[in-house]
């Protein structure tokens, strides 16, 4: 059946991809403990995919700017204190180590600049000696680029490039107090966005046009929070406007930003070793599980799909599972003719042609983005939509 047309303008020309997470769900062999592998699932919560499958525990997953790459951290199996980055394509393949830190150092929590000419990440050794180093998108000249007074984790750059948000630890031993930070892109002295004193404020994330920071912390501001649990936050780039998201007695963490800017992906559990996969919407409302597991799903990362630019928003085909998703038209084309259209390709086994529209796939994991166009005397029709294959697990 046919979903609902709605015709509103369209917003960025991007869709919501599919949503890469690590998990522990997989068995360890004989002696070993278990080992993280890297998954991906689309926002309704089907179509689950394992990308790795080693035992080199595959962590912190960081989608590239135009959805076809992940950057991940490994750590080397009997060398726990010897975390790498690597890189892998939206399907698995091609699994590639970028860095080759030397021993009892380590590098890790990767993030792709906003133009995927470069990769920030973090290195750090013993005695909490912790510094943001910036390498080309396959290791290449890597270099130190900041060195903040606080050991930090998890920096990434913002979407104009002109600041660099980061988490650092400010408690004098253990990890117990954290705070957020940004500092201009060229260097200087940090800013101080978020900091509780003695809360574990963290998990930074740009929103996709920069003007918003999502975090967790379990800051009890103004009696909010009295369980003292990981909530999901919200705060303007600047620091101002700080907003508890979620409000319950489990811990909440990890947020991502769909980008369309329309949701949060983050980790809900009972506590730090046991959450899945959920989503809501920037407001903290319409929560919905997508990931069922009894054990860990952590750091979820929402995949970039680039799309022609539109002026129509049609709705689906079907509303879950394997189909026509997120349908969009313009120049003339309704969206009734646009739903129809996407409709009647899937019915007839995803031909190159359909009434008179070549027809364009490209494969991004999981999804395949599908462009419709049509060139008559006066204009160019496009129909453009996500195509979300059938479930597979391994």
């Amino acid at each position: 059946m046919l979903g609902l047309a709605i015709c509103a303008p369209a917003g960025a020309d991007v869709f919501n991809g599919r949503i890469a997470f690590a998990s522990l769900r997989t068995d360890p062999t004989m002696g070993q403990n278990p080992a993280g592998d890297v998954f991906t699932i689309s926002p309704d919560g089907t179509g689950l995919r394992r990308l790795t499958t080693n035992p080199a525990n595959d962590r912190q997953p960081d989608w590239s700017p135009d959805g076809r790459d992940i950057a991940y951290t490994i750590s080397k199996p009997n060398a726990s204190a010897n975390f790498e980055v690597a890189r892998m394509t939206a399907t698995g393949q091609q699994p590639r180590q970028l860095t080759t830190t030397e021993t009892g150092q380590a590098s890790s929590q990767p993030s792709w600049l906003p133009d995927a000419s470069a990769i920030l990440f973090r290195r750090s050794g013993p005695g909490r000696v912790s510094t943001i180093w910036q390498m080309g998108p396959f290791g290449e000249s890597p270099q130190l680029r900041f060195q903040p007074p606080h050991a930090p984790l998890y920096p990434s750059m913002s979407p104009d490039r002109r600041r660099v948000l980061f988490t650092a630890i400010m408690s004098p031993t253990g990890d117990t107090d954290r705070a957020i930070f940004a500092v201009a892109a060229g260097g200087g002295e940090p800013t101080t966005l978020f900091d509780v004193p003695g809360a574990f404020d963290s998990g930074p994330a740009w929103s996709p046009d920069g003007t918003q920071i999502a975090f967790e912390s379990n800051a009890n501001v103004d009696g909010a929070n009295p369980e003292g649990d990981m909530e999901i936050w919200k705060m303007a780039a600047d620091g101002s406007r700080q907003t508890q998201l979620t409000h319950n007695a489990v811990h909440d963490e990890g947020p991502a930003w769909s980008p369309n800017a329309g949701l949060l992906a983050y980790t809900s559990g009972p506590d730090n070793e046991h959450g899945d996969i959920h989503v809501m919407t920037p407001e903290g409302e319409h929560q919905r599980q997508l990931t069922t597991y009894p054990g860990e799903d952590e750091s979820p990362d929402w995949q970039t799909i680039p799309a022609p630019r539109t002026d129509k928003r049609c709705g689906n085909v079907v509303e879950v599972g394997p189909g026509a998703h997120d349908v969009r038209a313009r120049r003339g084309v309704a969206c009734r003719t646009a739903l129809a259209l996407a409709a009647r390709w899937v019915r007839a086994g995803r031909p190159k042609r359909i009434r008179r529209f070549a027809v364009a796939v490209e494969d991004f994991g999981g999804m395949r983005r599908v462009v419709l166009t049509r060139a008559d005397r006066r204009r160019r029709k496009l129909v453009a939509f996500l195509y979300q294959s059938g479930t597979r697990t391994g």
